[in-house]
């Protein structure tokens, strides 16, 4: 079950924007609790300020990265409804991408199922598959190369660790994993084993991701500066707002890092604006993690997001470009404790 909030910003034209504050607590993150508990002081401290105002104090580091998340996208909203232009627009002057290739998700689940979950996202168009890991390690070395086997050698193969090795397991898995073509491993390791990180990088072929260890700019210069990712997994979510996974993507550049937007299973709301940011980024030329909206029952949106061929198509009217579903939302609530 996935749960967070919808904010809205009201300006004194009238117009309004959406946002989404979507914790995940189990990945360190703050609390939809203590999140919406601090709402009414911010939104106090927001009344009477320009949108250029409340957007500074928003990402100036002192709200909790999703409340900070939320509230900038709906700023960001509002803005681009009032200059006529989306959000990634706001975020790139210059031209931006009409559209974001996408990678689909295989779950941690037996093999039989992972290969036919893996044969549909090729039929469906995907060219890029996340595998999630367990941790029996024979077993997924033989789910990775069923995968493989089922898909053939043009499909980009990626998986995901989530944490779950020690060195040594990570070690076997990867060695035995070189030989199919694995475009990259996602946080093998915990996230505070930089150093298990680098040396895992120069033991094995298969990059390596870091996705848990960047929560922030200073997280992700500690990955950068320990040599300890080949990737940077940037959650706009969790790293406080597109702003600020927009600065990581940059820092990671001058190390020549490439860098992988990725949701956090949020609504339609807070994936638009990841969408947004990955179309506003010329550096983002790797498949992202944004194909997550059939995860949910309802995407909370009126207008359905054109998936087609393993891209995604970024909306191009003015803000987020999208309409909020009030009659799905008011199913789907309920009152705060």
């Amino acid at each position: 079950m996935r749960e967070g909030a919808i904010v809205e910003v009201f300006v004194a034209d009238h117009n309004s924007g959406i946002g989404e504050i979507a914790p995940m607590p189990e990945f360190g993150g703050d609390t939809l609790d203590a999140a919406l508990k601090i709402l009414p002081s911010v939104a106090a401290q927001l009344c009477g300020q320009s949108l250029i105002e409340a957007l500074n104090y928003v990402s100036a580091g002192g709200l909790p990265a999703t409340v900070a998340s939320g509230l900038e996208i709906a700023l960001l909203d509002v803005l681009g409804k009032q200059e006529g232009c989306s959000i990634s627009t706001l975020l790139a002057k210059d031209a931006t991408k009409a559209e974001v290739a996408v990678n689909a998700v295989i779950g941690a689940q037996p093999i039989e199922a992972a290969v036919r979950q893996a044969r549909e996202a090729v039929a469906a168009g995907f060219g890029c598959l996340k595998l999630k890991m367990g941790n029996d390690l024979y077993e997924e070395i033989e789910r990775v190369a069923a995968v493989r086997k089922a898909v053939g050698p043009e499909i980009n193969l990626r998986l995901d660790g989530n944490e779950g090795w020690s060195f040594e397991q990570a070690h076997t898995i990867l060695k035995a994993c070189e030989p199919f073509a694995i475009q990259y491993v996602e946080q093998p390791l915990r996230v505070y084993d930089l150093s298990g990180m680098y040396q895992l990088r120069q033991e094995v072929s298969i990059p390596i991701a870091a996705d848990e260890a960047v929560y922030n700019l200073e997280s992700a210069r500690r990955v950068l500066d320990w040599q300890a990712a080949d990737i940077l997994i940037v959650k706009p979510q969790l790293v406080g707002g597109l702003r600020a996974a927009q600065r990581i993507v940059h820092e990671a550049v001058r190390y020549a890092v490439p860098c992988v937007v990725t949701s956090t299973i949020e609504t339609g709301i807070g994936l638009l604006g990841a969408l947004h940011l990955a179309a506003a980024l010329p550096q983002i030329t790797l498949e992202c993690g944004l194909a997550t909206l059939p995860l949910l029952a309802d995407d909370l949106i009126c207008e359905p997001l054109s998936l087609q061929h393993g891209r995604l198509a970024v909306p191009q009217l003015a803000g987020l470009g999208v309409t909020l579903d009030r009659m799905a939302l008011s199913k789907y609530r309920h009152p705060i404790q």
